[in-house]
C-alpha cells in the first residue's frame, strides 16, 4: 500500500510539473553549482524559483562551498527520473 502511495505522489510530479521533470534529468548524477545549472536551463528567474521548489518537496540537496551553491538530486529526485524514463517523459 505505501509504495502505491509513493509512486502516486511521483507520477503526480511527472504529470503536473513538467518543467520540474526537466530540472531533475539535466542535474541527473552531475554536481551543477547554481549559476552553471540555470545558464544549462536558459531559464534563470523560473529556474531558480523551481529548483528552491524541487529542494523544498525533497528531490535536490543543496550544499553551499565557499560562495557557491551546489545541486544533488536525493533518491527521491533520482526516482523521479528513472519513472519519467520509464513512461516516456
Amino acid at each position: 500500500m505505501y509504495q502505491r502511495l509513493k509512486q502516486a505522489k511521483l507520477l503526480k510530479i511527472l504529470i503536473e510539473e513538467k518543467a520540474l521533470v526537466r530540472l531533475l534529468k539535466t542535474i541527473d548524477d552531475k554536481d551543477y553549482h547554481t549559476r552553471e545549472l540555470l545558464k544549462k536551463l536558459g531559464a534563470y528567474g523560473y529556474g531558480h524559483k523551481l529548483l528552491l521548489k524541487a529542494e523544498k518537496i525533497g528531490l535536490v540537496q543543496r550544499r553551499t562551498n565557499k560562495n557557491k551553491v551546489y545541486n544533488t538530486l536525493t533518491k527521491k529526485g533520482r526516482e523521479i527520473i528513472k519513472l519519467a524514463n520509464q513512461i516516456g517523459v
